[in-house]
């Protein structure tokens, strides 16, 4: 719960340190006519909103300590979270913490945990036995790039979302009796439920609208689902890691299937682990983005155990260089998304804030597609068998499993569905420390491939090579040796399928690359 009265009292001590981002996104688009998507071309190069205002710290009143302990470890200074081992415990504390300079800034019941701010640490840890368990309060923001633009060449959605899903029928009815929490900056999509532990300003239409554009996403996969939506975040962008756990545990109560949070912290939080925990106890999924500043590690909640950490591709399929790359859980669209704004705007929105709830839409779509709502355990097992594999073959730091492919979750219980493809040209080093190419074929339908044709071209040089037997859903990697010319090589990779048989997508039976030789020191 919210102490909005408490939390003023030691507003002037305590520092909320931390730069938080702000998400980007592309140019606005005037909604004045009734499709306005339609006759909107995509940007040439993206525009960033401003970055969050810098406030001047207050005077320190007398007794303040420096908390170099927390500004070390990049948390919020003068600041930690409590948990006791019992309501009780909690109580003792707080009677014992009156007049002691003490602010009670946040409360978990269920936690038995308190977000204190303090003046003088010795005070604090002066009124705690030892059997309590304290840790730092991180600054949580919305992901944010750390270089404008994405690499070259790198394909943007506009509003063919479904279509690259493979939803190309009747989707109204997807999501029905699905309940699903977005921890974000609020939500003006029509329909959206609020719940405010951060105060909103008076007129929504001023709100940062990166919540309606997290929620607009999942309401466009999966229209019939429940949408409930807490505001943890002002609208710099800026909120911490209690905060979020209060959120957490807040949707648990309301008894939600499916948890989206679009924004991460690189503090390793023990509060909002617990929290993230107790979801889990529940049954309660929690989608995550992976984070957008083009790191080798993933931010937190993602990064926590069983959390979906969502990366990002553009509509290639590839990896887009912003996405954080390392314990990936999979993979989902992550540029130039047409979606919703605040103020009756749709707008381009790029990062993985987008990435994890469409796999959230693509969750709740899968849990109630089949006419009769399956659990989140269930169809989320249905996503991951039915994602397409990328990258190097296996799972990877890039792509995690793989990516969200719905038109396969829907064809997934109809036999005799034929679908070879090339899934990846990937480079990787051999013992001598050249290049080779690994050529990954899956077999994404529901009919096994045998005798299946592969060419592989480098630099206009063919070999062919034979899939023998292909069970569905199953790869087959080729190894194949790149020499290059003038530092680079052009490769095509192509598969077909033998016996007369029809391949339902062709689309996905070539692909082209270019590699590029490193640079040598």
């Amino acid at each position: 719960m919210r102490k909005g009265g408490r939390q003023a009292i030691l507003a002037a001590a305590v520092l909320v340190g931390g730069a938080a981002g702000w998400w980007f996104t592309r140019t606005a688009i005037d909604e004045a006519t009734p499709d306005p998507v339609a006759a909107v071309q995509v940007p040439k190069a993206p525009l960033y909103d401003p970055p969050p205002k810098a406030s001047k710290p207050a005077a320190r009143p007398v007794g303040w300590d420096r908390d170099d302990e927390a500004a070390e470890a990049g948390a919020l200074k003068n600041q930690r979270s409590i948990v006791f081992s019992s309501r009780e415990a909690m109580e003792k504390f707080l009677a014992a913490a009156q007049g002691k300079g003490i602010a009670i800034l946040g409360s978990i019941d269920r936690l038995n945990a308190l977000h204190v701010g303090f003046l003088s640490l010795d005070d604090l840890m002066a009124l705690l036995d030892g059997t309590e368990d304290t840790g730092f309060i991180y600054p949580v923001s919305l992901p944010t790039p750390t270089t404008e633009g994405v690499q070259e060449g790198a394909i943007g959605f506009g509003n063919q979302l479904l279509a690259w899903l493979g939803i190309t029928g009747d989707n109204s009815a997807y999501g029905a009796g699905v309940k699903i929490a977005i921890l974000d900056t609020g939500s003006t999509l029509a329909g959206a439920k609020n719940f405010f532990l951060v105060d909103p300003p008076a007129d929504a239409s001023g709100w940062n609208g990166h919540g309606t554009a997290v929620a607009d996403l999942i309401r466009q996969i999966a229209p019939s689902s429940e949408l409930l939506s807490w505001r943890v975040a002002d609208d710099n962008g800026v909120s911490n890691s209690f905060l979020l756990a209060q959120g957490i545990l807040a949707a648990v109560d309301s008894g939600v299937d499916i948890i989206n949070i679009s924004m991460g912290s690189y503090g390793n939080s023990t509060i909002l682990r617990q929290a993230v925990e107790y979801a889990q106890s529940q049954g309660i999924i929690i989608y995550a983005s992976t984070g957008n500043e083009g790191y080798d590690q993933i931010a937190y909640p993602a990064g926590y155990s069983g959390v979906v950490g969502v990366g990002a591709v553009d509509a290639a399929g590839n990896h887009l260089n912003f996405s954080n790359t390392g314990d990936v859980s999979m993979s989902a669209p992550g540029l130039d998304l047409v979606t919703a704004w605040t103020g009756d705007q749709s707008i381009y929105f790029t990062g993985t804030s987008a990435s994890s709830p469409i796999g959230v839409g693509v969750l709740a779509a899968t849990m109630s597609s089949g006419g009769t709502k399956i659990t989140s355990a269930s169809a989320y097992q249905k996503v991951v068998d039915n994602l397409n594999e990328s990258g190097a073959p296996g799972t990877d730091e890039y792509y995690g499993d793989g990516t969200v492919d719905f038109g396969r979750i829907l064809n997934s219980s109809q036999s005799g569905i034929t679908d070879a493809a090339i899934a990846s040209n990937y480079i990787t080093t051999g013992a001598n420390g050249q290049p080779v190419l690994q050529v990954t074929v899956e077999n994404r339908g529901t009919a096994t491939l045998i005798n299946a044709p592969v060419q592989v071209t480098i630099n206009g040089s063919t070999t062919t090579y034979y899939v023998t037997t292909l069970q569905a859903g199953d790869i087959k990697t080729f190894t194949v040796p790149v020499s290059t010319q003038n530092g680079q090589a052009t490769i095509v990779s192509g598969v077909s399928v033998s016996g007369g048989t029809t391949d339902s997508k062709p689309a996905n039976n070539k692909r082209s690359d270019v590699y590029v030789s490193p640079p040598t020191n």
